[in-house]
């Protein structure tokens, strides 16, 4: 604890707390550094984790240089011993490892459970104000666009860049992905239990009733004139509301077709 009137000191090595028996839990920055050492070293790139250590460094030289005389803030020593320590362990494997034998089970435990979250997060984001790319479903590139969908997995995936997609192409798609379910738009939705795009409790596994019946007998077994008529305007409803559908995909294709056609233009007439 910084005492009134004291001056900045300069962060005490990690492996020296350690061999000292100093309590971890005494630092009040703890969780961060835990996060920082944690997350770090099992998700981000070793050459990163160097980066990261050299700028923690530089950040505590350059504050020294310039405040190192000053009368010292608590908030601010801790920081400083935060840097300090983050850079040793990120530099330093078995330092890190000694760093999280030492730590209480329950904060080791949050640590890694974050890295568990960031491991499995949603990959596609939406970026605004996106300059100069090009959509990787159409080929058409971009000066600018309000907005796009682009993946946070593009290095995992093995390209150099996050991919991204257009909004023709991303709304060809939905169309396509909601006629295969059986979405209309005009009268269902994804939370329409009969779409069975929801999981419900205790229901069976769905199957494609097509699968399971033979249209003709299953038509012959109406034996009631009112019953056929309400089943053939049951179908013919069903009927309309899948060319409804196709429609609206075909208007998305067309239009698109229409755009690679115009980018050809422009490509082959520079004027």
């Amino acid at each position: 604890m910084v005492e009134p009137g004291q001056r900045y000191e300069r962060p005490q090595s990690l492996r020296a707390f350690l061999d000292a028996g100093g309590d971890l839990t005494s630092f009040t920055l703890l969780d961060s550094l835990v996060e920082a050492i944690v997350v770090a070293r099992r998700l981000l790139p070793a050459e990163t984790n160097r980066k990261q250590a050299n700028r923690n460094r530089k950040f505590v030289d350059r504050w020294f240089d310039r405040h190192g005389g000053e009368e010292a803030v608590p908030a601010t020593q801790e920081l400083l011993t935060f840097a300090w320590w983050k850079a040793e362990c990120l530099d330093d494997a078995d330092l890190a490892d000694r760093l999280e034998a030492a730590l209480p089970r329950d904060i080791l435990a949050r640590g890694l459970q974050l890295v568990a979250d960031l491991r499995h997060i949603h990959p596609l984001a939406v970026e605004e104000d996106l300059a100069d790319w090009t959509c990787r479903a159409c080929g058409e590139s971009f000066d600018l666009a309000p907005a796009a969908v682009v993946t946070n997995t593009g290095e995992e995936l093995g390209y150099e860049v996050d991919l991204t997609y257009c909004i023709g192409c991303l709304s060809i798609a939905t169309a396509a992905l909601e006629t295969a379910c059986g979405i209309d738009r005009f009268s269902e939705s994804i939370d329409d239990e009969r779409l069975m795009l929801r999981p419900v409790p205790g229901q069976p596994p769905f199957t494609d009733p097509i699968d399971e019946i033979n249209v003709t007998d299953d038509a012959l077994a109406i034996d009631d004139e009112e019953s056929v008529r309400s089943e053939a305007a049951r179908l013919t409803a069903q009927l309309e509301a899948s060319q409804r559908r196709m429609a609206i995909l075909e208007a998305r294709r067309a239009a698109l077709i229409q755009r690679l056609e115009a980018a050809d233009k422009r490509r082959s007439d520079p004027r």
